[in-house]
């Protein structure tokens, strides 16, 4: 046998026929169904035939089932639907007496004072003040750093905790402020900073609630709707003065001055060295001797070379450094420039040429610290040339001898090609 879809046994709708033309009865005294037609005395019949249906909707008829006809007046007794039916309840207090009824509006609900159910088109002004109220509910819900919504609470967390039960009745909705409630929401619907809004109304309610009791809280929001929403005001104000237009150019421009100093300090560090080549190449050619057979040219000349290749690392390393302070800086333009973009999208293409001006000085800059190096590697090849052609030089005879004269040729002995000095550039290339 297969499984069947249970249906409801009675449905709410259904029931407003019957709340409809009652006339509820005080205290112990019955209420009198006026039965207007039908389908109310085949739904009186059926609720006599199904228990479970009358359970459900707690409706119970005083006479005899016979005595339903149309036009019939019939005595009945009506208590409270099941939950998931709706709510039945005499006047605005008593629909607000749930907790969760205080934070959101019931689905269905029926009103006995005044007569109105939730589906109906016209509605009262205590529901409209009700709804009002609930948009604010909403709104503080949102702002609140988190909510109970069983217990009807929101929570506002800081320095300390700060709990507002919702708590409030059809008294506190006739005295609702409604002008201040909508310039409130109204203040709060803009999207722009939003997130900013928020903070600013957190701080406003803490400020407000702080000093009063727990349980009156919320009562004590809805009497100061008015000074919660200027507090809010001026905040914002204050927020977005710090982000007008031209505080925003002069922001950008103060950074595009600090990132071109930064920029052009990466040539300046350096700059030390940079004058050092010319200098290190004339002091190469110019002290570089030709070798005697009797003194220490070959020792001077091989220690200027080496100073030529220190020199030259030790630009390279400083010039490389300086590039990765480039690649630096230029992350961090980037960086500012996403910013910008996310923050405030509406003028980030009035400042791109700033950037763009910063990118391209980055660039040069790159080009240029990559010229220095091969401009070094090109003076280093020169004095390690310069080595090359001073050591291949024969080495004459020493001219020092006691008689004063020169020894002959013959006595000096003949310095093979291969074991003539050499620069550590051609034993590389070699």
């Amino acid at each position: 046998m297969g499984n069947t879809k249970s249906m409801p046994r009675i449905r709410f709708d259904e029931l407003l026929s019957v709340y409809r033309n009652t006339e509820f009865g005080d205290g112990d005294e019955p209420s009198r169904l006026t039965v207007a037609n039908e389908d109310l005395v085949a739904l009186l019949t059926r609720l006599e035939a199904d228990e479970d249906a009358a359970e459900d909707a707690d409706v119970a008829l005083l006479d005899e089932v016979g005595d339903v006809a149309v036009g019939s007046v019939v005595r009945i007794r009506i208590g409270s639907p099941r939950v998931g039916l709706g709510v039945l309840a005499k006047n605005v207090n008593r629909l607000l007496a749930p907790p969760t009824a205080k934070m959101r509006e019931p689905a269905n609900y029926y009103l006995v004072d005044p007569p109105y159910a939730s589906s109906d088109a016209a509605t009262p002004d205590a529901i409209v003040l009700y709804r009002k109220v609930l948009e604010l509910v909403a709104l503080l819900s949102e702002t609140a750093t988190f909510q109970d919504t069983t217990k009807a609470e929101l929570v506002l967390v800081k320095d300390e905790k700060i709990i507002v039960p919702v708590r409030y009745g059809a008294d506190d909705l006739v005295k609702l402020d409604v002008a201040a409630a909508d310039r409130l929401l109204t203040q709060m619907a803009d999207e722009l900073h939003r997130d900013q809004k928020l903070e600013i109304l957190f701080e406003a309610l803490i400020d407000l609630c702080a000093g009063q009791q727990a349980a009156a809280r919320f009562q004590f929001i809805l009497r100061n709707l008015d000074e919660l929403g200027n507090a809010v005001r001026k905040g914002y104000l204050l927020f977005a003065s710090n982000f007008s237009y031209s505080k925003i150019r002069s922001e950008i421009e103060d950074a595009r001055i600090d990132f071109a100093q930064k920029i052009h300090k990466t040539i300046v560090d350096v700059q030390g060295q940079l004058l050092g080549i010319p200098i290190a190449t004339v002091v190469v050619a110019s002290q570089m001797k030709a070798p005697t057979a009797c003194g220490a040219e070959p020792w001077v000349n091989r220690a200027v070379l080496v100073g030529a290749w220190i020199f030259v690392i030790l630009l390279i390393v400083a010039i490389i450094n300086q590039l990765l302070t480039l690649n630096v800086i230029k992350s961090e333009v980037d960086r500012q420039k996403e910013k910008l973009k996310s923050d405030f999208p509406a003028v980030s293409g009035d400042f791109a040429k700033m950037f763009g001006s910063l990118g391209r000085r980055i660039w040069w800059h790159r080009i240029g610290l990559c010229v220095v190096i091969l401009i070094g590697l090109g003076a280093l090849w020169l004095a390690n040339l310069t080595y090359d052609h001073v050591a291949a030089i024969p080495v004459p005879a020493c001219t020092t001898s006691k008689t004063g004269a020169s020894p002959p040729e013959s006595a000096m002995p003949a310095v093979p090609p291969s074991v003539r000095h050499r620069s550590p550039l051609r034993w590389i290339l070699l």
